[in-house]
């Protein structure tokens, strides 16, 4: 039988389980089952990304994007507020947005 190794207590270090987050209460749940369904079909009916389209570029989007950001009173969960963009025009977006 193999020995156990001793786990290090590490006092710096703030111990949580695992997916544990503070949370407040504007905050949207991006590991819920119901927004991985709706990114799941929004990237299945849009596979392109629509800002590289608008360029006429063809770039496979990997990011369910929301138009109106869900702090800014967007919806979270409703397809007309969804855009599919690659991982490059979703970051430039999200810093514009800001």
């Amino acid at each position: 039988m193999p020995k156990k190794i001793p786990t290090v207590k590490r006092p710096w270090v703030q111990e949580r389980k695992p997916f544990e987050r503070t949370r407040t209460h504007d905050d949207f749940d991006y590991n819920a089952r119901k927004w991985r369904k709706l990114r799941a079909l929004q990237l299945e009916k849009f596979p392109l990304c629509k800002h590289c389209e608008e360029k006429d570029l063809v770039t496979i989007a990997t990011v369910a994007d929301h138009i109106t950001p869900v702090k800014k009173g967007g919806d979270g969960y409703s397809m007309d507020n969804l855009q599919s963009l690659c991982k490059k025009c979703h970051d430039s977006k999200s810093a514009r947005d800001k």
